[in-house]
């Protein structure tokens, strides 16, 4: 594996990428820097000298907890009498300490007291869990240069400013880091930033040139620099900074900055400068301050105390009244009418010369005889109830993901009854009602449909219509019995016996099936790693790279190795009953990669001898493909076409590929343009090289088309279905054609028979007709 490991680490992955991914320099304006907002200095690999030059940096430490030693309790104390109940109870329990008190003040402070107690307590208990978290985090180890070369397994709280650590791969990001350098020579570096936007394709970044070198451990012994740059702030997309090294100054972008929180793929180890530390960095920036959570229901609890309290006050002041009126009157001209009470002999409460004294405190009196009104048990009751919620909740069997290994986690108890009061879901479809684990199951070659593979929305397809889906499937206009289940590959789900095992050398179009799963095993950046045992693995930016390579592999056209300038198939002679192997080594002369605005991907090569072609690949999205087809490469399109709807119907997603042959003075033409666009340091290099390419990517020859399943994620339909039933709403956004959310909504249970179909479109031909016009308020209403 270390022969595997050196051969991938002399790959320059840089010459992969063509566009802004990998851009050399940045847009943002660097003058900032040293002004109000710009002023954080940093010297690497000299943690010691921020103290020494009078900056106070944060430590690495952080905390997510609500609460201190110090502000537990009157924070909490705060919290508690923020409810109507308790504050009520509290102010008749210190009147209870008075001569009005109709009875002990035990009586009235004990419950109280109890109430408040186990509260807290709970509160408490909940927020140790969360410092239990934190500590955990804190305490996670990375290696840090402690001089001499040597880094040492330091734990995350520790984590200076200045600091230069090393991040392995698979492992989260402890602090905001300039990435200096990585086990590739260019610097490259995959990253996942899942916890930080929810995108689970991969993120390249790429260190600086001058730092790339720095290859091994010994090379940070004597490394200085520093680097100033933006103080800390919350926006995850942008950074302005600079780095003085070897006594140049070089611009720093986003490019080179790494989250705190995101995780380190598809590359063996990263070495990084700590800029940012603890509460400092962007995702803690991000993050509030815990909120003083309370449900609904808390809140209707206390307009119920209002309303319990005002009767309770009418009904005491309305006695109160009363009183005084009988009190004034017992003493009258000297006259004693309740002769028995002793009105001239009595205490203020009862003083008939002082009645409107003796009837305000029959009034505080009375709101505290009366307070059985206020239920103070209902939340003792309620906050116990909560309590054993968040414990079903965490031991629920039913919630525990097998996978990652992790159970449902109640934070806080506060909310559990919000989660019965969800009237509305907005979700997304990909990675969250599906796996965002893409299966090669289906394609389109020469205008002949292979894969007899049902998808989930064939099936509810055929439920909605009333067709039995047995035994047998049609394909390519005949039926096929379904072959015998074979070991499944991930990745790969097609299950046609005429292609599969060399049987597509006797198909009538073979040459274009060839040169169809050759554009698999070629038209990618993925990386190829071979083990001991000459097995052939590979790491992508997306699911859906890996499974076209490794379709073309499970085909007989396995990418078996890159280097700068080659590619290496190896194919397997399907003429031959046994494994025989025969290499064929590509020479790599350009990538053109995929990006948002191209929607597609080429690949420039020349065959090996005696052919010597030089061949441009291409994959991409239909609406781009078919227009860029040469007259006479147009062959199979109606078919092609007629398969991607069938296709997009069935809830998979489709690339169109196609190729052509280039002749050496065109492709010198082409190579002299795009150098020099490549090259270029000017604001619209990306737009120069976007405009060589697409000069390159025209008359093409339609091969086909691949059609990849992401699959449902396990029980989602019977999830829906069950909250739909519960009443709740559910809104789901994709970005499928119209037929094809349809299709997914009936799969997934979203959309059933009976429903109200309701289509607002911007296809109508007056629309399309505008925009072509060009007429934006027009367009707009």
């Amino acid at each position: 594996m270390a022969r595997v490991r050196r051969r991938l680490e002399k790959l320059k992955l840089s010459t992969l990428y063509s566009f802004a991914l990998c851009a050399k320099g940045s847009t943002e304006d660097h003058s900032k820097i040293g002004t109000a907002g710009f002023s954080r200095v940093v010297y690497v690999n000299d943690p010691d000298r921020h103290e020494e030059e009078g900056f106070r940096y944060p430590r690495n430490e952080v905390s997510t907890t609500k609460y201190s030693l110090v502000t537990f309790v009157p924070k909490s104390l705060f919290e508690q009498f923020r409810r109507v109940a308790n504050f009520y109870f509290l102010v008749s329990g210190i009147l209870t300490l008075t001569p009005l008190a109709p009875y002990s003040a035990v009586s009235a402070l004990l419950p109280l007291s109890v109430v408040i107690t186990a509260t807290m307590l709970k509160e408490g208990v909940e927020d140790w869990r969360r410092k239990q978290q934190d500590i955990e985090l804190n305490n996670r180890i990375v290696k840090v240069h402690r001089g001499n070369g040597s880094f040492e397994e330091t734990k995350w709280k520790y984590i200076k400013i200045g600091d230069v650590i090393k991040v392995e791969k698979d492992n989260f990001f402890p602090a905001d880091l300039i990435l200096l350098s990585s086990n590739y020579p260019d610097g490259i570096c995959y990253v996942e930033t899942m916890n930080l936007d929810g995108e689970t394709n991969l993120k390249i970044k790429q260190a600086l040139e001058v730092t790339s070198d720095l290859q091994e451990d010994g090379d940070f012994t004597n490394l200085r620099q520093i680097i100033k740059c933006e103080d800390p702030n919350a926006n995850l997309y942008s950074f302005v900074g600079t780095m003085d090294y070897k006594g140049m100054r070089h611009p720093l972008s986003p490019q080179q900055l790494l989250l705190r929180d995101s995780k380190l793929r598809n590359t063996d180890y990263i070495y990084g400068a700590v800029i940012f530390t603890g509460h400092d960095t962007k995702v803690m920036q991000n993050a509030t301050e815990p909120p003083s959570k309370r449900s609904k229901i808390e809140k209707k609890m206390d307009y119920i105390i209002y309303l319990l309290l005002c009767s309770l006050l009418g009904i005491a002041l309305l006695g109160s009244v009363f009183f005084g009126i009988w009190t004034k009157a017992d003493l009258r001209n000297g006259e004693l009418k309740r002769w028995y009470l002793r009105p001239d002999d009595s205490t203020v409460f009862y003083d008939p010369k002082r009645a409107p004294l003796a009837s305000f405190c029959h009034l505080l009196t009375a709101l505290m005889l009366y307070n059985y009104f206020i239920p103070i048990s209902l939340y003792i009751s309620i906050e116990m109830v909560k309590i054993l919620q968040a414990v079903f909740i965490n031991q629920d069997i039913d919630m525990y993901d097998e996978e990652s290994d992790k159970p449902t986690h109640a934070r806080t108890s506060n909310l559990n009854e919000e989660l019965g009061q969800v009237d509305t879901i907005l979700s997304d479809k990909t990675g969250t009602l599906t796996c965002n684990m893409m299966e090669f199951i289906k394609c389109s070659i020469a205008g002949t449909a292979y894969g007899q593979s049902v998808t989930e929305v064939e099936k509810a397809m055929a439920l909605r219509k009333g067709v039995p889906l047995g035994d047998e499937i049609e394909a390519g206009g005949h039926k096929e019995k379904q072959i015998e289940e074979s070991p499944h590959v991930k990745g790969f789900n097609l299950k046609d016996p005429r292609i599969m095992d060399g049987n597509w050398i006797h198909e009538p179009n073979k040459d274009v099936i060839r040169d169809f799963f050759r554009l698999l095993a070629i038209c990618h950046t993925c990386i190829p790693e071979v083990d001991e045992t000459d097995k052939v693995s590979y790491e992508a930016e997306s699911p859906d790279e890996a499974a076209f390579v490794i379709a073309a592999r499970e085909l007989g056209f396995e990418f078996y190795k890159r280097t700068q300038t080659s590619i290496v198939i190896r194919e397997r002679d399907p003429n031959q009953n046994v494994a025989d192997y025969q290499y064929r080594k590509y020479e790599l002369l350009n990538v053109l990669e995929f990006s948002s605005s191209r929607r597609r991907m080429s690949v420039i090569v020349k065959e090996p001898e005696p052919e010597g072609r030089i061949l441009l690949f291409s994959k991409g999205a239909d609406s781009v493909m078919f227009t860029r087809l040469a007259p006479d490469g147009r062959k199979f399109e109606e078919e092609t076409k007629r398969h991607i709807n069938e296709y997009s119907d069935s809830g998979l997603r489709t690339l169109v590929l196609a190729y052509r042959v280039l002749d050496e003075k065109e492709y010198e033409n082409f190579a002299e343009k795009f150098r020099t666009a490549k090259i270029s340091g000017s604001a619209d290099r990306d737009e120069q090289i976007g405009e060589a390419a697409d000069s390159i990517e025209r008359d093409l020859i339609l091969l086909g088309a691949t059609a990849v399943e992401d699959k449902l994620q396990k029980g989602v339909p019977e999830c829906i279905d069950k909250l739909a039933q519960a009443g709740i709403k559910i809104w789901v956004l994709t970005g499928d054609k119209m037929e094809t959310a349809i299709n997914i909504g009936f799969a997934c249970s979203l959309l059933r028979q009976g429903m109200t179909q309701i289509i607002i479109a911007l296809e109508a031909p007056d629309i399309i007709a505008l925009e072509k016009n060009g007429d934006k308020d027009s367009i707009a209403k």
